[in-house]
């Protein structure tokens, strides 16, 4: 099953949902235009391109792969694991780069792509 159609049905708090997910594949990854202790990770998805930066670990700490979801919270961008069961709590930055480098799978949110955040 692929990861967007799991979450075709999974937890209805998240607005994000409304909007439904797109796969995306991390194109590259550099220093943050606006701010240097922070990485601009390059996604592409089928409706465009989207950039976010997230904060440099201090340490690089080993992360398995697991799949990530990028939503829209209620004060930005959130990484949320994707569980069996839905989605889990979001993840710190620190957290989820790491995984998301190791080559985890990743959707982001239609929402945000289309609007350009």
């Amino acid at each position: 099953m692929s990861l967007t159609s799991f979450l075709a049905d999974t937890c209805a708090d998240d607005s994000s949902l409304d909007d439904g997910f797109l796969p995306a594949t991390l194109e590259s990854v550099r220093r943050c235009p606006a701010r240097p202790e922070y990485l601009e990770l390059c996604f592409r998805t089928p409706e465009g391109t989207w950039n976010w930066c997230f904060p440099k670990p201090a340490r690089q700490r080993k992360r398995s792969p697991s799949p990530i979801a990028l939503t829209l919270g209620p004060y930005g961008v959130l990484a949320r694991q994707v569980l069996s069961s839905g989605f889990g709590t979001a993840l710190d930055g620190s957290a989820a780069l790491p995984m998301i480098l190791a080559g985890a799978d990743v959707i982001v949110a239609r929402r945000l792509v289309t609007a350009g955040h």
